[in-house]
């Protein structure tokens, strides 16, 4: 109990700064929705929360000579969170992503090169964004959402709940390993920096060229492994690739034909076809 003391303070900081941030700083902004202003704000109480609770976790447990460094505990905390949302964290993860994959998730679509009757189906969905626009370019057909967290499909599903509604749109969670798709019966597959965290990606990628009817196509969106890749992702709950990898992976996975998609910026792109 005495220890539940010890974040009396942090309630005392972070209720009152969202108070006065979503409710007086950001509406004077006259600025709605998500924007660079609401994400950087929450951003900073998130920040400042992690740092508490650190140095509250580091001041009561006892001292180790072998004991990790808070900033490495930090950032294996938010890796462990990137791979699989959960709570409050996991949901201020998914608001952020809002803001961060827009783009990403813009030409993301655009390389699927979707029509009306397209069924659709996306690993890793996240929050829901890509699979909302997806269904707003494939309006006739039927669209899945899966991923390994139930945090994070809670909130696409508030995202898309017309969709689901009116039985367009369907979420389901995943292990990460066996998909449990039908063969064939699907024009269009993406993901959107997913693939780090697969299990087994040649199994994954396995299922969804089966799941793809013939001429299918599947976008992969991911951040190539480079000398760039900053030190807080080489965790081992990371995988990066390079896109030679990424190419043979899918044509063992059955894929025919693999053209590969850059950008400005960190992020690739690998357009395959059934």
């Amino acid at each position: 109990m005495w220890k539940l003391r010890l974040y009396v303070p942090l309630l005392g900081f972070v209720i009152p700064t969202a108070v006065i941030g979503y409710g007086v700083v950001i509406p004077r902004s006259c600025i709605a929705g998500v924007n660079a202003l609401s994400v950087g704000f929450a951003s900073t109480i998130l920040g400042a929360a992690m740092a508490y609770v650190a140095g509250i976790r580091s001041a009561t447990q006892p001292a180790c000579p072998a004991s990790m460094p808070w900033h490495i505990r930090v950032a294996r905390y938010l890796n462990r969170q990137a791979s699989a949302p959960r709570g409050a964290v996991g949901r201020l993860l998914g608001t952020i992503w809002l803001f961060e994959h827009r783009v990403v998730n813009r030409v993301t679509l655009d390389l699927l090169e979707l029509e009306p009757a397209h069924d659709v189906v996306e690993i890793g969905c996240g929050p829901g964004a890509a699979l909302s626009e997806a269904s707003r370019r494939a309006h006739a057909g039927r669209l899945i959402g899966l991923d390994v967290s139930d945090t994070i499909l809670r909130v696409a599903a508030k995202r898309n709940r017309a969709g689901i509604a009116s039985g367009r749109i369907s979420l389901r969670t995943i292990d990460g390993v066996d998909l449990q798709l039908t063969p064939e019966s699907f024009d269009r597959a993406l993901s959107v920096h997913s693939i780090y965290f697969w299990k087994d990606p040649d199994r994954v990628l396995a299922q969804l060229c089966a799941a793809l009817r013939p001429g299918g196509r599947l976008v992969l969106a991911f951040r190539p492994e480079s000398p760039s890749i900053p030190n807080r992702f080489r965790d081992p709950l990371y995988r990066f690739y390079t896109p030679a990898q990424l190419t043979s992976m899918l044509e063992r996975a059955g894929f025919c034909r693999v053209q590969e998609h850059r950008a400005a910026g960190a992020v690739q792109w690998l357009v395959a076809s059934r």
